[in-house]
């Protein structure tokens, strides 16, 4: 936990219940051990991508479609392309997308994200979720198919808090930790990116990709 369990619990809360179809994987999701998004998270990023408005989103990391799920909720207009490599999780997500109605507005691949995808894509939003040591992989990956403007999400930046207390990490856990470190120096010192750090759930980065008149030595053009 990156917050006081007490203040998580109350702001969990305050959430308004989700479909059947949500609460089902929270519950399967807690059952199995499969890794989804936190709720608060998932409600902040609701609120930036109603802000946002992105006609395109791309996700990389699938499991369950959980996350999926959420933002296709809150982005009515967008259509989602959404990748993994664990193949029998992504036939949940198929069902679980087809049960919530969306298979039309999904695009989901079998695919290895560390291979990218063809510069004809383009996309208003990234979602980065996968495999925590390939975070920066990703982003150099699919930070190109991104518009000017467009909005960078990646969850579980502070990882238990022990990006914050490295030494306090066990062998098996401290590669990955230093990994996100690396990452999280890179996403704030990005010369494309102007990012916060949000200490929400397991930690979320919000990146906007600057737009081609933005100067590093003196901030935006006017």
């Amino acid at each position: 936990m990156i917050t006081n369990p007490a203040i998580d619990a109350y702001v969990t809360g305050l959430i308004p219940p989700r479909s059947p179809l949500l609460a089902r994987l929270e519950r399967e999701a807690a059952e199995e051990g499969i890794p989804i998004v936190q709720l608060p998270t998932a409600q902040v990023m609701r609120t930036l991508l109603q802000l946002h408005r992105p006609k395109s989103i791309l996700e990389v990391g699938t499991a369950i479609g959980y996350s999926t799920i959420w933002m296709a909720e809150a982005a009515p207009e967008a259509r989602i392309v959404t990748m993994d490599i664990d193949e029998q999780r992504l036939e949940r997500a198929r069902a679980n997308i087809a049960e919530a109605g969306l298979s039309a507005r999904i695009e989901i691949l079998a695919r290895d994200a560390t291979l990218g995808l063809p510069d004809t894509y383009r996309f208003d939003c990234l979602f980065i979720d996968a495999a925590k040591g390939q975070y920066r992989t990703f982003l150099d990956l699919y930070l190109p198919l991104l518009r000017e403007g467009g909005l960078v999400l990646s969850d579980n930046v502070l990882f238990r808090g022990l990006v914050a207390a490295p030494e306090e990490a066990g062998k098996r856990q401290r590669p990955l930790v230093d990994k996100l470190r690396q990452f999280n120096a890179y996403l704030a010192q990005h010369p494309q990116l102007e990012t916060t750090f949000v200490p929400v759930g397991d930690g979320l980065a919000v990146s906007l990709k600057r737009t081609a008149d933005y100067t590093s030595e003196n901030g935006p053009r006017l």
